[in-house]
């Protein structure tokens, strides 16, 4: 059954190669449907009410076991690239690597996992965020890969006669420290578990593997022991990254075995095989041990989650902002959007003018990271769904351009004595002319000048007055809604006359 391992290993390239080149595809070459791909991740699946990924999930867990972890996850395959590569390296300096069986930290699995949902149920998303094993992957590709692949990019792209290829300069959105550093301590961690116990990020922080490892339990399809084979060689406990084989007693524990199946290509007595099951004596009784003990401590870890949900409500409200951070359009309200986005950044990446920026704590400690819409560098055109269209947790329903048309993510507010027209009696009007909506007119002002109005009922918050605004201090900002809106259709004898590039519907 060696062959079971290659085909793991193809499977798992061609279904998660596409979701890493999804966060740095600077020029959206991938597919369009690339993006559905992502839907089979499963916490934002259960979230955005995925649920024909959902369920496609949890079944091929229940039969086949956790081969979610070793094929669909990112964040499983990335650790088999770490512990790949530096397997090699130990191989090069004449050296051999072991794994060997360790007990389940079981405490710890279980207790994470209990604190991640109870403090869900009672209103905090911020385990979610930083636990996601997906979401930190997203994280680590758009706040650490793709910032060093742009100025790549753009040396390619200035040293190059490149003519009217699509290749262009890539703005950097610049560096947001939490997301950074989060992303970096999350790249150290993984790299530092997978060089020194293969799996156990998998088998002891991760709450989805933690999840998927109390079903895999009854699957089937399992790797089975022949005890009239055995000889206790231990060279499958030494090739299994989930240290889940105990050679000397014969026995898996099927709740941490990612179905790798590098034991089965090791194994020269053939006394490992991957087959159908439902029971084996000296693994239910091993199994049942684990499980009196696993009660016990996750009843502990319950009780601990139900007296800190408290604090964690409470941290929730204490979130102040100077400013009110804008949502991406389709989120709809906060509450919505705090609850289900797990900061993976996919919006971040895939926003081809560049407005979503990650955060900080702008949310709130317990939205930390979360996207919002920054129009410094551009503004969010009103044709694009890029970001709603591509959300995997259902933070933000995917819109039509009509919808889009009409959302209004918030309001433009004009402030006179920053205008270039009060401050130097000067023509300008640079805002009206770029508001697609035309929620942004020119009034008489004195002196024959024009002064800018704001009409709220019109505006969808796009930022295109607020980027072009060539004020030292910009004189119109737009300013977010807590709860999106629907603005008003654009009044007939409202419509511009001359077209501007890139703006208008």
């Amino acid at each position: 059954m060696k062959w079971l391992k290659w085909i793991r290993i193809i499977l798992a390239i061609g279904l998660t190669m596409p979701v890493f080149l999804l966060f740095v595809d600077f020029f959206h070459l991938l597919p369009h449907n690339t993006a559905k791909l992502v839907h089979f991740q499963l916490l934002p699946a259960l979230l955005g009410g995925f649920w024909g990924a959902a369920i496609f999930v949890l079944l091929l867990t229940l039969i086949f076991g956790r081969l979610y972890c070793s094929v669909i996850c990112p964040a499983g395959v990335l650790q088999d690239v770490f512990n790949r590569l530096t397997a090699r390296g130990v191989k090069k300096n004449r050296a051999r690597r072991y794994f060997k069986y360790t007990k389940p930290n079981n405490w710890l699995r279980y207790s994470v996992l209990a604190l991640t949902v109870i403090a869900f149920v009672a209103g905090s998303s911020l385990l979610l965020i930083l636990l996601d094993p997906y979401s930190n992957v997203g994280r680590l590709m758009n706040d650490l890969i793709r910032p060093a692949l742009i100025p790549l990019n753009n040396l390619f792209v200035n040293e190059s006669a490149v003519g009217d290829s699509f290749l262009h300069h890539i703005n950097s959105l610049g560096f947001v420290l939490v997301p950074t550093a989060i992303a970096t301590l999350f790249l150290v961690v993984v790299a530092v578990m997978s060089l020194t116990r293969g799996r156990l990020y998998c088998n002891t922080i991760c709450p989805v593997g933690t999840f998927l490892g109390l079903i895999s339990r009854f699957a089937p399809f399992k790797i089975v022991v022949d005890h009239s084979v055995c000889n206790h060689c231990g060279v499958c406990a030494r090739s299994c990254k989930s240290q889940c084989i105990d050679s000397k007693n014969s026995v898996i524990d099927h709740s941490r075995c990612v179905d790798c199946f590098n034991c089965l290509s090791t194994c020269s007595q053939n006394a490992l095989s991957y087959r159908f099951q439902l029971s084996e004596k000296k693994a239910e009784a091993a199994i049942e041990n684990v499980k009196n003990s696993s009660r016990r401590n996750f009843l502990i870890a319950g009780a601990t989650a139900i007296a800190t949900a408290p604090v964690a409500i409470a941290q929730n409200k204490l979130g102040v902002k100077k400013a009110e951070p804008i949502m991406p359009p389709g989120a709809g309200t906060r509450d919505n959007f705090n609850t289900k986005c797990t900061a993976c950044h996919l919006c971040v990446s895939e926003c081809p003018t560049q407005v979503l920026h990650p955060t900080a704590f702008d949310y709130g400690i317990m939205g930390m990271m979360q996207p919002k819409m920054d129009f410094d560098k551009g503004f969010c055109q009103p044709n694009c769904t890029h970001c709603s269209n591509v959300c995997p947790s259902g933070a933000l329903t995917p819109l039509t351009r009509e919808q889009k048309h009409v959302t209004q993510v918030g309001i433009a507010h004009f402030t006179q004595t920053r205008c270039v027209v009060y401050l130097e009696n000067t023509d300008c009007g640079a805002c009206s002319e770029h508001c697609p909506t035309q929620a942004v007119s020119m009034v008489e002002y004195k002196n024959g000048l024009r002064i800018p109005h704001v009409e709220p009922e019109i505006c969808i918050g796009c930022g295109g007055c607020e980027y072009i605004c060539p004020a030292p201090t910009k004189a119109i900002v737009v300013h977010a809604n807590v709860d999106q809106k629907k603005a008003k259709p654009i009044p007939k004898g409202k419509a511009k006359e001359e077209k501007v590039e890139s703006f208008g519907f």
